[in-house]
């Protein structure tokens, strides 16, 4: 064991799957990259862990597991079957930090629901990568705004994924660190190459539109129906796994969903994309979210059109087309396929998460010396 090697136990909200490699899974893949112990956790609805008899619990190199826990029945609703629900998890979680060395177990929260557990489970350091403004979503816990501010109190560093999101936490925590979504530029710079395409984007009409990302209540669906009610001949093709929504509310002949794609998958899909979009609602949701996308879309050399994402007007404004109405949207779309696609583009403000997950890990070290 080398003499700064971590021992992390990432819990988080979000499923380790191969068909949405986001924050958690970047950073963590990396720190196991470094030499790291990392053990990674997130709890499942039970129907989509039954569903998913591969991935419940993946084993990559000899540093990194990944578990995907189910929730037990109806544990969001009775007390005793989220207790039994937390119990279980923490009993996986524990075993890695008891079996490490003493003064460099990291215990690293992406969610504020895991509160109760940072007491429970052995530990030298709390992280806690604020990734999302919980209180927001739909579904939310009423309680989750509570629970994040005992996290904060608890949390030794706070990682923040973006200059919105930041706002809220700076002034609440002594040690708060801004860390926009970070880029794989050379997975994503495939897609300004040739190469193959997929066969089911292949066949579709061009010019292609395309989206890809979880398919969930960010979307402003009204402006996509429009989108392709104004301009028939456009194919509109959205990747991703349908998150939190029952069913995609666009009728429109030229509307494409194509289901989830692997990470692996989406640099050959994005070669198919002539311009990149961004449809998220402006809300209290999206206001504070960066969109990792933007820069993944971007490396590819493809144009991008955006919402008035507070983030990426803030981060991309000379990269981006933005529209705030949907009209003026399907102008900005109108506007980037006479534009055209570019060669592939690291813009200058992007870095990558190889670049974030070693200064992550530089404050985490530092904090633990101290």
């Amino acid at each position: 064991m080398g003499a700064d090697q971590l021992t992390i136990v990432n819990l988080s909200h979000l499923a380790w799957e191969r068909k949405l490699f986001q924050r958690p899974q970047q950073l963590m893949s990396r720190f196991a990259a470094m030499g790291d112990d990392v053990s990674y956790f997130a709890l499942v609805g039970l129907r989509r862990y039954m569903e998913m008899p591969l991935e419940q619990r993946i084993i990559t190199g000899n540093s990194l597991m990944a578990q995907n826990l189910p929730f037990m029945p109806l544990a969001k609703r009775f007390a005793p079957s989220r207790a039994l629900t937390m119990a279980l998890l923490r009993a996986k979680a524990a075993a890695p930090l008891r079996n490490a060395a003493k003064g460099r177990r990291v215990l690293w929260l992406q969610n504020p629901a895991y509160i109760e557990s940072i007491d429970k489970l052995p530990h030298d350091l709390v992280v806690y990568d604020v990734m999302d403004p919980f209180a927001a979503f739909r579904t939310s816990d009423p309680k989750v705004a509570e629970r994040e501010e005992r996290v904060l109190r608890k949390a030794d560093i706070v990682f923040t994924g973006g200059r919105s999101l930041h706002t809220q936490v700076e002034h609440r925590h002594a040690h708060a660190h801004c860390f926009p979504s970070g880029i794989d530029f050379d997975h994503f710079a495939r897609a300004a190459g040739e190469g193959q395409i997929p066969a089911d984007i292949a066949k579709l009409e061009k010019p292609i539109l395309g989206y890809f990302g979880a398919v969930d209540e960010r979307i402003d669906w009204k402006l996509i129906e429009t989108l392709c009610r104004e301009r028939r001949h456009w194919s509109v093709v959205f990747l991703g796994p349908l998150v939190l929504i029952p069913e995609i509310p666009i009728k429109e002949p030229n509307f494409h969903w194509l289901g989830a794609k692997s990470y692996d998958a989406l640099p050959d899909y994005l070669r198919a994309f002539d311009v990149c979009l961004i449809p998220w609602l402006v809300n209290d949701l999206t206001r504070f979210m960066s969109p990792t996308k933007t820069p993944e879309y971007l490396a590819a050399g493809r144009p991008v059109v955006s919402t008035p994402i507070p983030d990426v007007a803030a981060d991309y404004a000379n990269e981006v087309l933005i529209a705030d109405t949907a009209e003026k949207y399907v102008q900005a779309c109108t506007t980037a396929l006479m534009r055209g696609i570019g060669s592939a583009n690291k813009p200058s403000q992007s870095r990558t998460w190889d670049e974030i997950a070693r200064e992550m890990r530089g404050l985490v070290l530092e904090a633990l010396n101290r």
